[in-house]
């Protein structure tokens, strides 16, 4: 039984070890060069020409995947493919820092400022058609381009002047792409 609870201990200082030093943050809390990741993993060999770039990024999702985890047996909305994502979707920004959003994925995204979670721009991916879902409402700052800036696969986009307290951005093409920004 000794020879178990060692072991048992020495397992969970090595996985505690591997967390603390992982390079990858869960958050950023008071960071003097904060930054989000637009992140996706498309693949560009079976996603239609033209939405998905072939760039450095991890690329191992099918169109065909992304369709098939679009929605959830257990709600009636949009969940959407968990490697499209902000990272982090939670950051602490001082007063008059520059917030960098970095598209790091291989499709374009937006990072729009808008007062309430919603849908974006592209039907299908707010349940539009979809049979037996619930149709995401859009989101009002989510307008088709001009109205939204596109981060192309690759480029940052720098958000600047953003008053104290707490903002939410979105993707407005893949809406379930969120991140909370607090400004002290």
């Amino acid at each position: 039984m000794g020879r178990v609870c060692v072991v048992a201990l020495g397992l969970s200082l090595l996985v505690g070890f591997v967390i603390i030093k992982s390079p990858r943050a869960l958050a950023q809390v008071n960071s003097q060069d904060p930054r989000i990741a637009l992140a996706d993993q498309c693949d560009p060999a079976t996603f239609p020409a033209g939405l998905c770039a072939a760039t450095p990024h991890r690329a191992d999702v099918t169109f065909a995947e992304f369709g098939a985890l679009l929605f959830s047996p257990l709600i009636a909305t949009v969940v959407g493919h968990p490697a499209w994502r902000f990272e982090p979707s939670y950051v602490n920004v001082g007063a008059g820092r520059t917030l960098r959003v970095t598209n790091s994925g291989g499709e374009g995204h937006t990072f729009t400022e808008v007062t309430a979670f919603g849908g974006g721009f592209v039907p299908p991916l707010n349940g539009v058609g979809a049979p037996g879902k619930i149709p995401l409402t859009q989101a009002a700052a989510c307008v088709p381009p001009p109205g939204s800036t596109i981060v192309v696969p690759g480029s940052t986009q720098e958000i600047k002047g953003l008053a104290p307290g707490v903002h939410i951005f979105q993707c407005c093409i893949h809406p379930w792409m969120r991140a909370v920004v607090k400004v002290d």
